[in-house]
């Protein structure tokens, strides 16, 4: 947690002695967050994320691409009305299938159902990611939410990404098959930049311990550096949030898990060279409000 404070405060006290970070101007910031195995929590993950950035000011759009077992919406408590699939089938206009979401951030669903898995070929992937096109001119942030694993569908998805976050705990199992999302993306040439973020640890060492692993392994086999992107650790909150199908960004905003998951998402921001000032307003004053806010 120290380090992710340390980055904290260096970003606050950029803003407040007056360094400008302008806004990317009409290009969103495309980035799929996978795992290589399900139950890892890479969805609740990508939710809080999302929500996250949004309250920092940014708009963002989630894809949920886990074509037949989509969950984004049972986890924000979103009512969905059109899917991926009525872009495909129907030649909808991706502006159509559109959903909003909590604090205002936007959700398309790939839709539960063997319908929408089927659907989804190497073609219409191929014609949809043409659709997301037009969305980078309306969006800073398009986060991509895959399938668990290496199939052919998750991998297309993560290569059209900008840059990656892949999901991992403290099992063995999940490292292993961390690494193996991280060798089959190496192979197939992937050039972003691939970010490790650690779920359900218990605490700051066993965060670096899972990350120092998967770093060794990826250096000496693949010759390949990733960033460490950050942790969170076990939390009632986040399985309080999933019962009550409300983001634990929103339900605990206090608690350690979203202090973390807002760290995480600032540190984000900055390293992308986004985070831009609202107005003539104390904005290092709100950050500090957003992180250690009471609702």
């Amino acid at each position: 947690m120290n380090d992710q404070a340390e980055g904290l405060r260096k970003i606050i006290s950029n803003l407040e002695t007056g360094v400008n970070v302008s806004k990317k101007a009409n290009r969103a910031k495309v980035l799929a967050i996978t795992s290589g195995k399900g139950g890892v929590g890479k969805t609740n993950i990508a939710v809080n994320f999302a929500i996250s950035l949004r309250l920092l000011g940014y708009k963002v759009l989630i894809l949920d691409v886990d074509f037949g077992l989509a969950n984004v919406d049972i986890i924000t408590g979103t009512y969905i009305k059109k899917t991926i699939s009525d872009c495909i089938k129907s030649d909808l206009d991706i502006d159509k299938v559109i959903n909003e979401g909590p604090e205002g951030i936007k959700i398309i669903s790939g839709g539960s159902g063997f319908y929408e898995l089927s659907i989804m070929n190497e073609k219409n992937i191929e014609k949809f990611l043409n659709l997301v096109e037009k969305l980078k001119s309306n969006m800073d942030y398009i986060i991509i939410d895959t399938g668990a694993g290496v199939s052919n569908t998750v991998l297309k998805f993560v290569m059209a990404a900008e840059e990656a976050i892949i999901v991992t705990t403290p099992e063995p199992t999940s490292i292993m098959d961390s690494y193996t999302v991280i060798k089959a993306l190496t192979l197939n040439g992937y050039k972003g930049r691939l970010n490790v973020l650690a779920n359900i640890v218990d605490n700051r060492k066993e965060a670096y311990y899972t990350y120092n692993k998967l770093e060794a392994a990826s250096k000496s086999f693949l010759k390949c550096n990733l960033n460490f992107l950050g942790y969170l650790e076990k939390s009632d909150a986040v399985v309080s949030a999933v019962r009550s199908q409300t983001p634990f960004i929103l339900s605990s905003p206090r608690s350690s898990v979203s202090k973390n998951m807002k760290i995480i998402a600032l540190k984000y921001a900055d390293s992308k060279k986004q985070m831009y000032r609202e107005h003539n307003s104390g904005f290092a004053d709100k950050l500090i409000k957003l992180i250690f806010q009471k609702r």
